[in-house]
């Protein structure tokens, strides 16, 4: 996914109760795709956040991030990139923008509908309780770098495959769009 720049996320620009990071605004993203994958490319962010207003060049980016992330959800690769900073920025960065990105995906799937009475598979119920977990990374000892390094991507994958998991249980294949060959 190529990094896309937001300037209302800066914070000199914060208002009100919109995305504070990439991440955040991805991870929100997601969530909304997890319950509605025909949401409106273009407009997305509005139902998410009324408090976000983005100029005419951020929502430009804002439809690629959707078209990039609805793309790769979608992809038999399974080649999503979570929006994190890369390896060479500390991890303590990283550690941030992942508890961001899981905010923002809690919150989007709350905005979009997600409540207790879903019916979701037990490794959905359970991945979703580690996402809030997760959320609530705050301050971490780092002592040990290259096992903090390990657990970070081991981390990473769990949210990015499990996503998929998430996403392919509310959003089911349409069995009338599927084509039977003979």
């Amino acid at each position: 996914m190529s990094e896309l720049y937001f300037p209302s996320l800066s914070p000199e620009n914060m208002a009100g109760d919109g995305p504070s990071t990439q991440a955040e605004l991805q991870g929100a993203l997601c969530g909304l795709l997890c319950m509605n994958a025909k949401a409106n490319r273009t407009d997305w962010f509005r139902q998410l956040f009324e408090d976000f207003h983005p100029g005419e060049d951020e929502i430009n980016a804002l439809t690629q991030l959707f078209d990039q992330t609805i793309q790769a959800l979608n992809s038999p690769e399974y080649d999503f990139k979570l929006a994190f900073p890369e390896d060479s920025f500390p991890l303590a960065s990283r550690l941030i923008a992942m508890a961001d990105w899981c905010q923002g995906l809690i919150f989007g799937l709350g905005a979009s509908g997600l409540t207790d009475e879903t019916d979701l598979s037990a490794d959905s119920q359970e991945y979703i309780v580690d996402v809030i977990k997760i959320s609530q990374i705050a301050d971490v000892d780092l002592s040990n770098a290259d096992e903090d390094e390990a657990n970070f991507e081991e981390l990473t994958e769990y949210l990015r495959m499990g996503l998929f998991v998430l996403y392919s249980e509310l959003q089911p294949e349409d069995p009338t769009q599927s084509i039977t060959e003979h």
